[in-house]
């Protein structure tokens, strides 16, 4: 390749072959999107970038129990030129354990230029929480996404190529994200990319949420009318883009105007809207309940108990993240 390995700009790989399988495929009409089409997405990803990118790279990928990655390289790994494939040495389980332990190896990684994540917003938070500097370019698997874009992998491979080979402006194309931290008596427990909700209920039990009566608070980053979840909750009333300065939230009520909400594909349920306002940059919102389960990015996470002091906080220094769209833009 005319450079040993050590040297090439490095790529970090993960795709969550969990993605796209829960609860919601059976309480609603959400599309299963299993392990042939992740590696369909994953082929079309890497040839897409194969073909722009104009220098030879180090890809390391998350190695998981189905070898997905391994079946890519089987399919098509002859004919991508520029790609060199690493397997991460971690352990793996087939759980959340194992993008939280490659997310911790890859980003103590020297010249790793960019991530690549196929998976959900789940699976972006886990890596956003270590990725710090390193641009995450994420396409959305599964449902109720609205931090992972929704597009046509290969354009996303395209968009990676011209990124790598320095054809853009990086304080043009990269975009620090919003979070919300989470804490307990000042302790931080979790963060969240896109919702953090609340809900009247004792067990976590299924991880995924699709009854809004159990909501009883939901504070967010950004929302969008085009996506589903419930995140959308807070877009009934008030309307913020992922770059603005802010967020938002709800305290749902009976009593209050009832609002149809899109919970997860086919499935519209009526929520009635409370008390609701902006969350300004390091501002905190309490969780005051007797006995509950928080939910983070529409994942069951964390148990609330009785007495027990629980914030949720604003915090503009999130991840990095690529705007696709704008990359593609700025190399007409």
């Amino acid at each position: 390749m005319g450079r040993r390995s050590t040297e090439l700009n490095t790529i970090g790989l993960v795709v969550n072959p969990a993605a796209g399988k829960d609860i919601r495929r059976l309480v609603a009409h959400g599309s299963v999107f299993g392990n042939r089409e992740k590696v369909n997405y994953t082929i079309r990803i890497l040839l897409g970038f194969d073909q722009i990118t104009t220098a030879p790279i180090k890809l390391i990928y998350m190695p998981d129990p189905y070898e997905l990655i391994e079946t890519v390289i089987d399919e098509v790994g002859k004919s991508l030129k520029n790609i060199e494939f690493e397997k991460a040495p971690i352990t793996v389980f087939g759980d959340e354990a194992d993008t939280t332990h490659f997310a911790q190896y890859i980003s103590k990684k020297p010249n790793v230029s960019a991530l690549v994540v196929l998976g959900g917003d789940g699976t972006n938070r886990l890596v956003a929480k270590y990725s710090r500097k390193i641009p995450l370019f994420s396409i959305s698997a599964g449902t109720n996404n609205v931090f992972a874009d929704n597009i046509e992998p290969t354009i996303c491979g395209m968009a990676l190529g011209y990124f790598i080979n320095g054809w853009v402006k990086k304080d043009q194309v990269l975009e620090r994200k919003k979070i919300l931290r989470i804490f307990q008596e000042n302790i931080e427990k979790g963060i969240a990319l896109v919702d953090v909700v609340l809900l009247d209920k004792k067990e976590i039990g299924a991880r995924a949420v699709w009854d809004s009566s159990l909501v009883k608070l939901v504070v967010v980053t950004q929302t969008d009318s085009m996506k589903t979840g419930l995140s959308t909750i807070v877009d009934r009333v008030i309307k913020i883009s992922s770059q603005d300065p802010y967020g938002g939230y709800v305290f749902p009520n009976r009593s209050g105007r009832m609002v149809g909400v899109a919970i997860a594909p086919g499935l519209v349920q009526k929520i009635g809207i409370g008390e609701w306002g902006y969350l300004q940059e390091n501002q905190s919102i309490p969780i005051n309940h007797t006995d509950g389960i928080i939910a983070l990015d529409g994942e069951r996470e964390l148990p609330v108990r009785s007495g027990e002091k629980w914030t949720v906080l604003l915090d503009r220094n999130g991840p990095v993240k690529a705007n696709i769209n704008q990359i593609m833009e700025k190399v007409r």
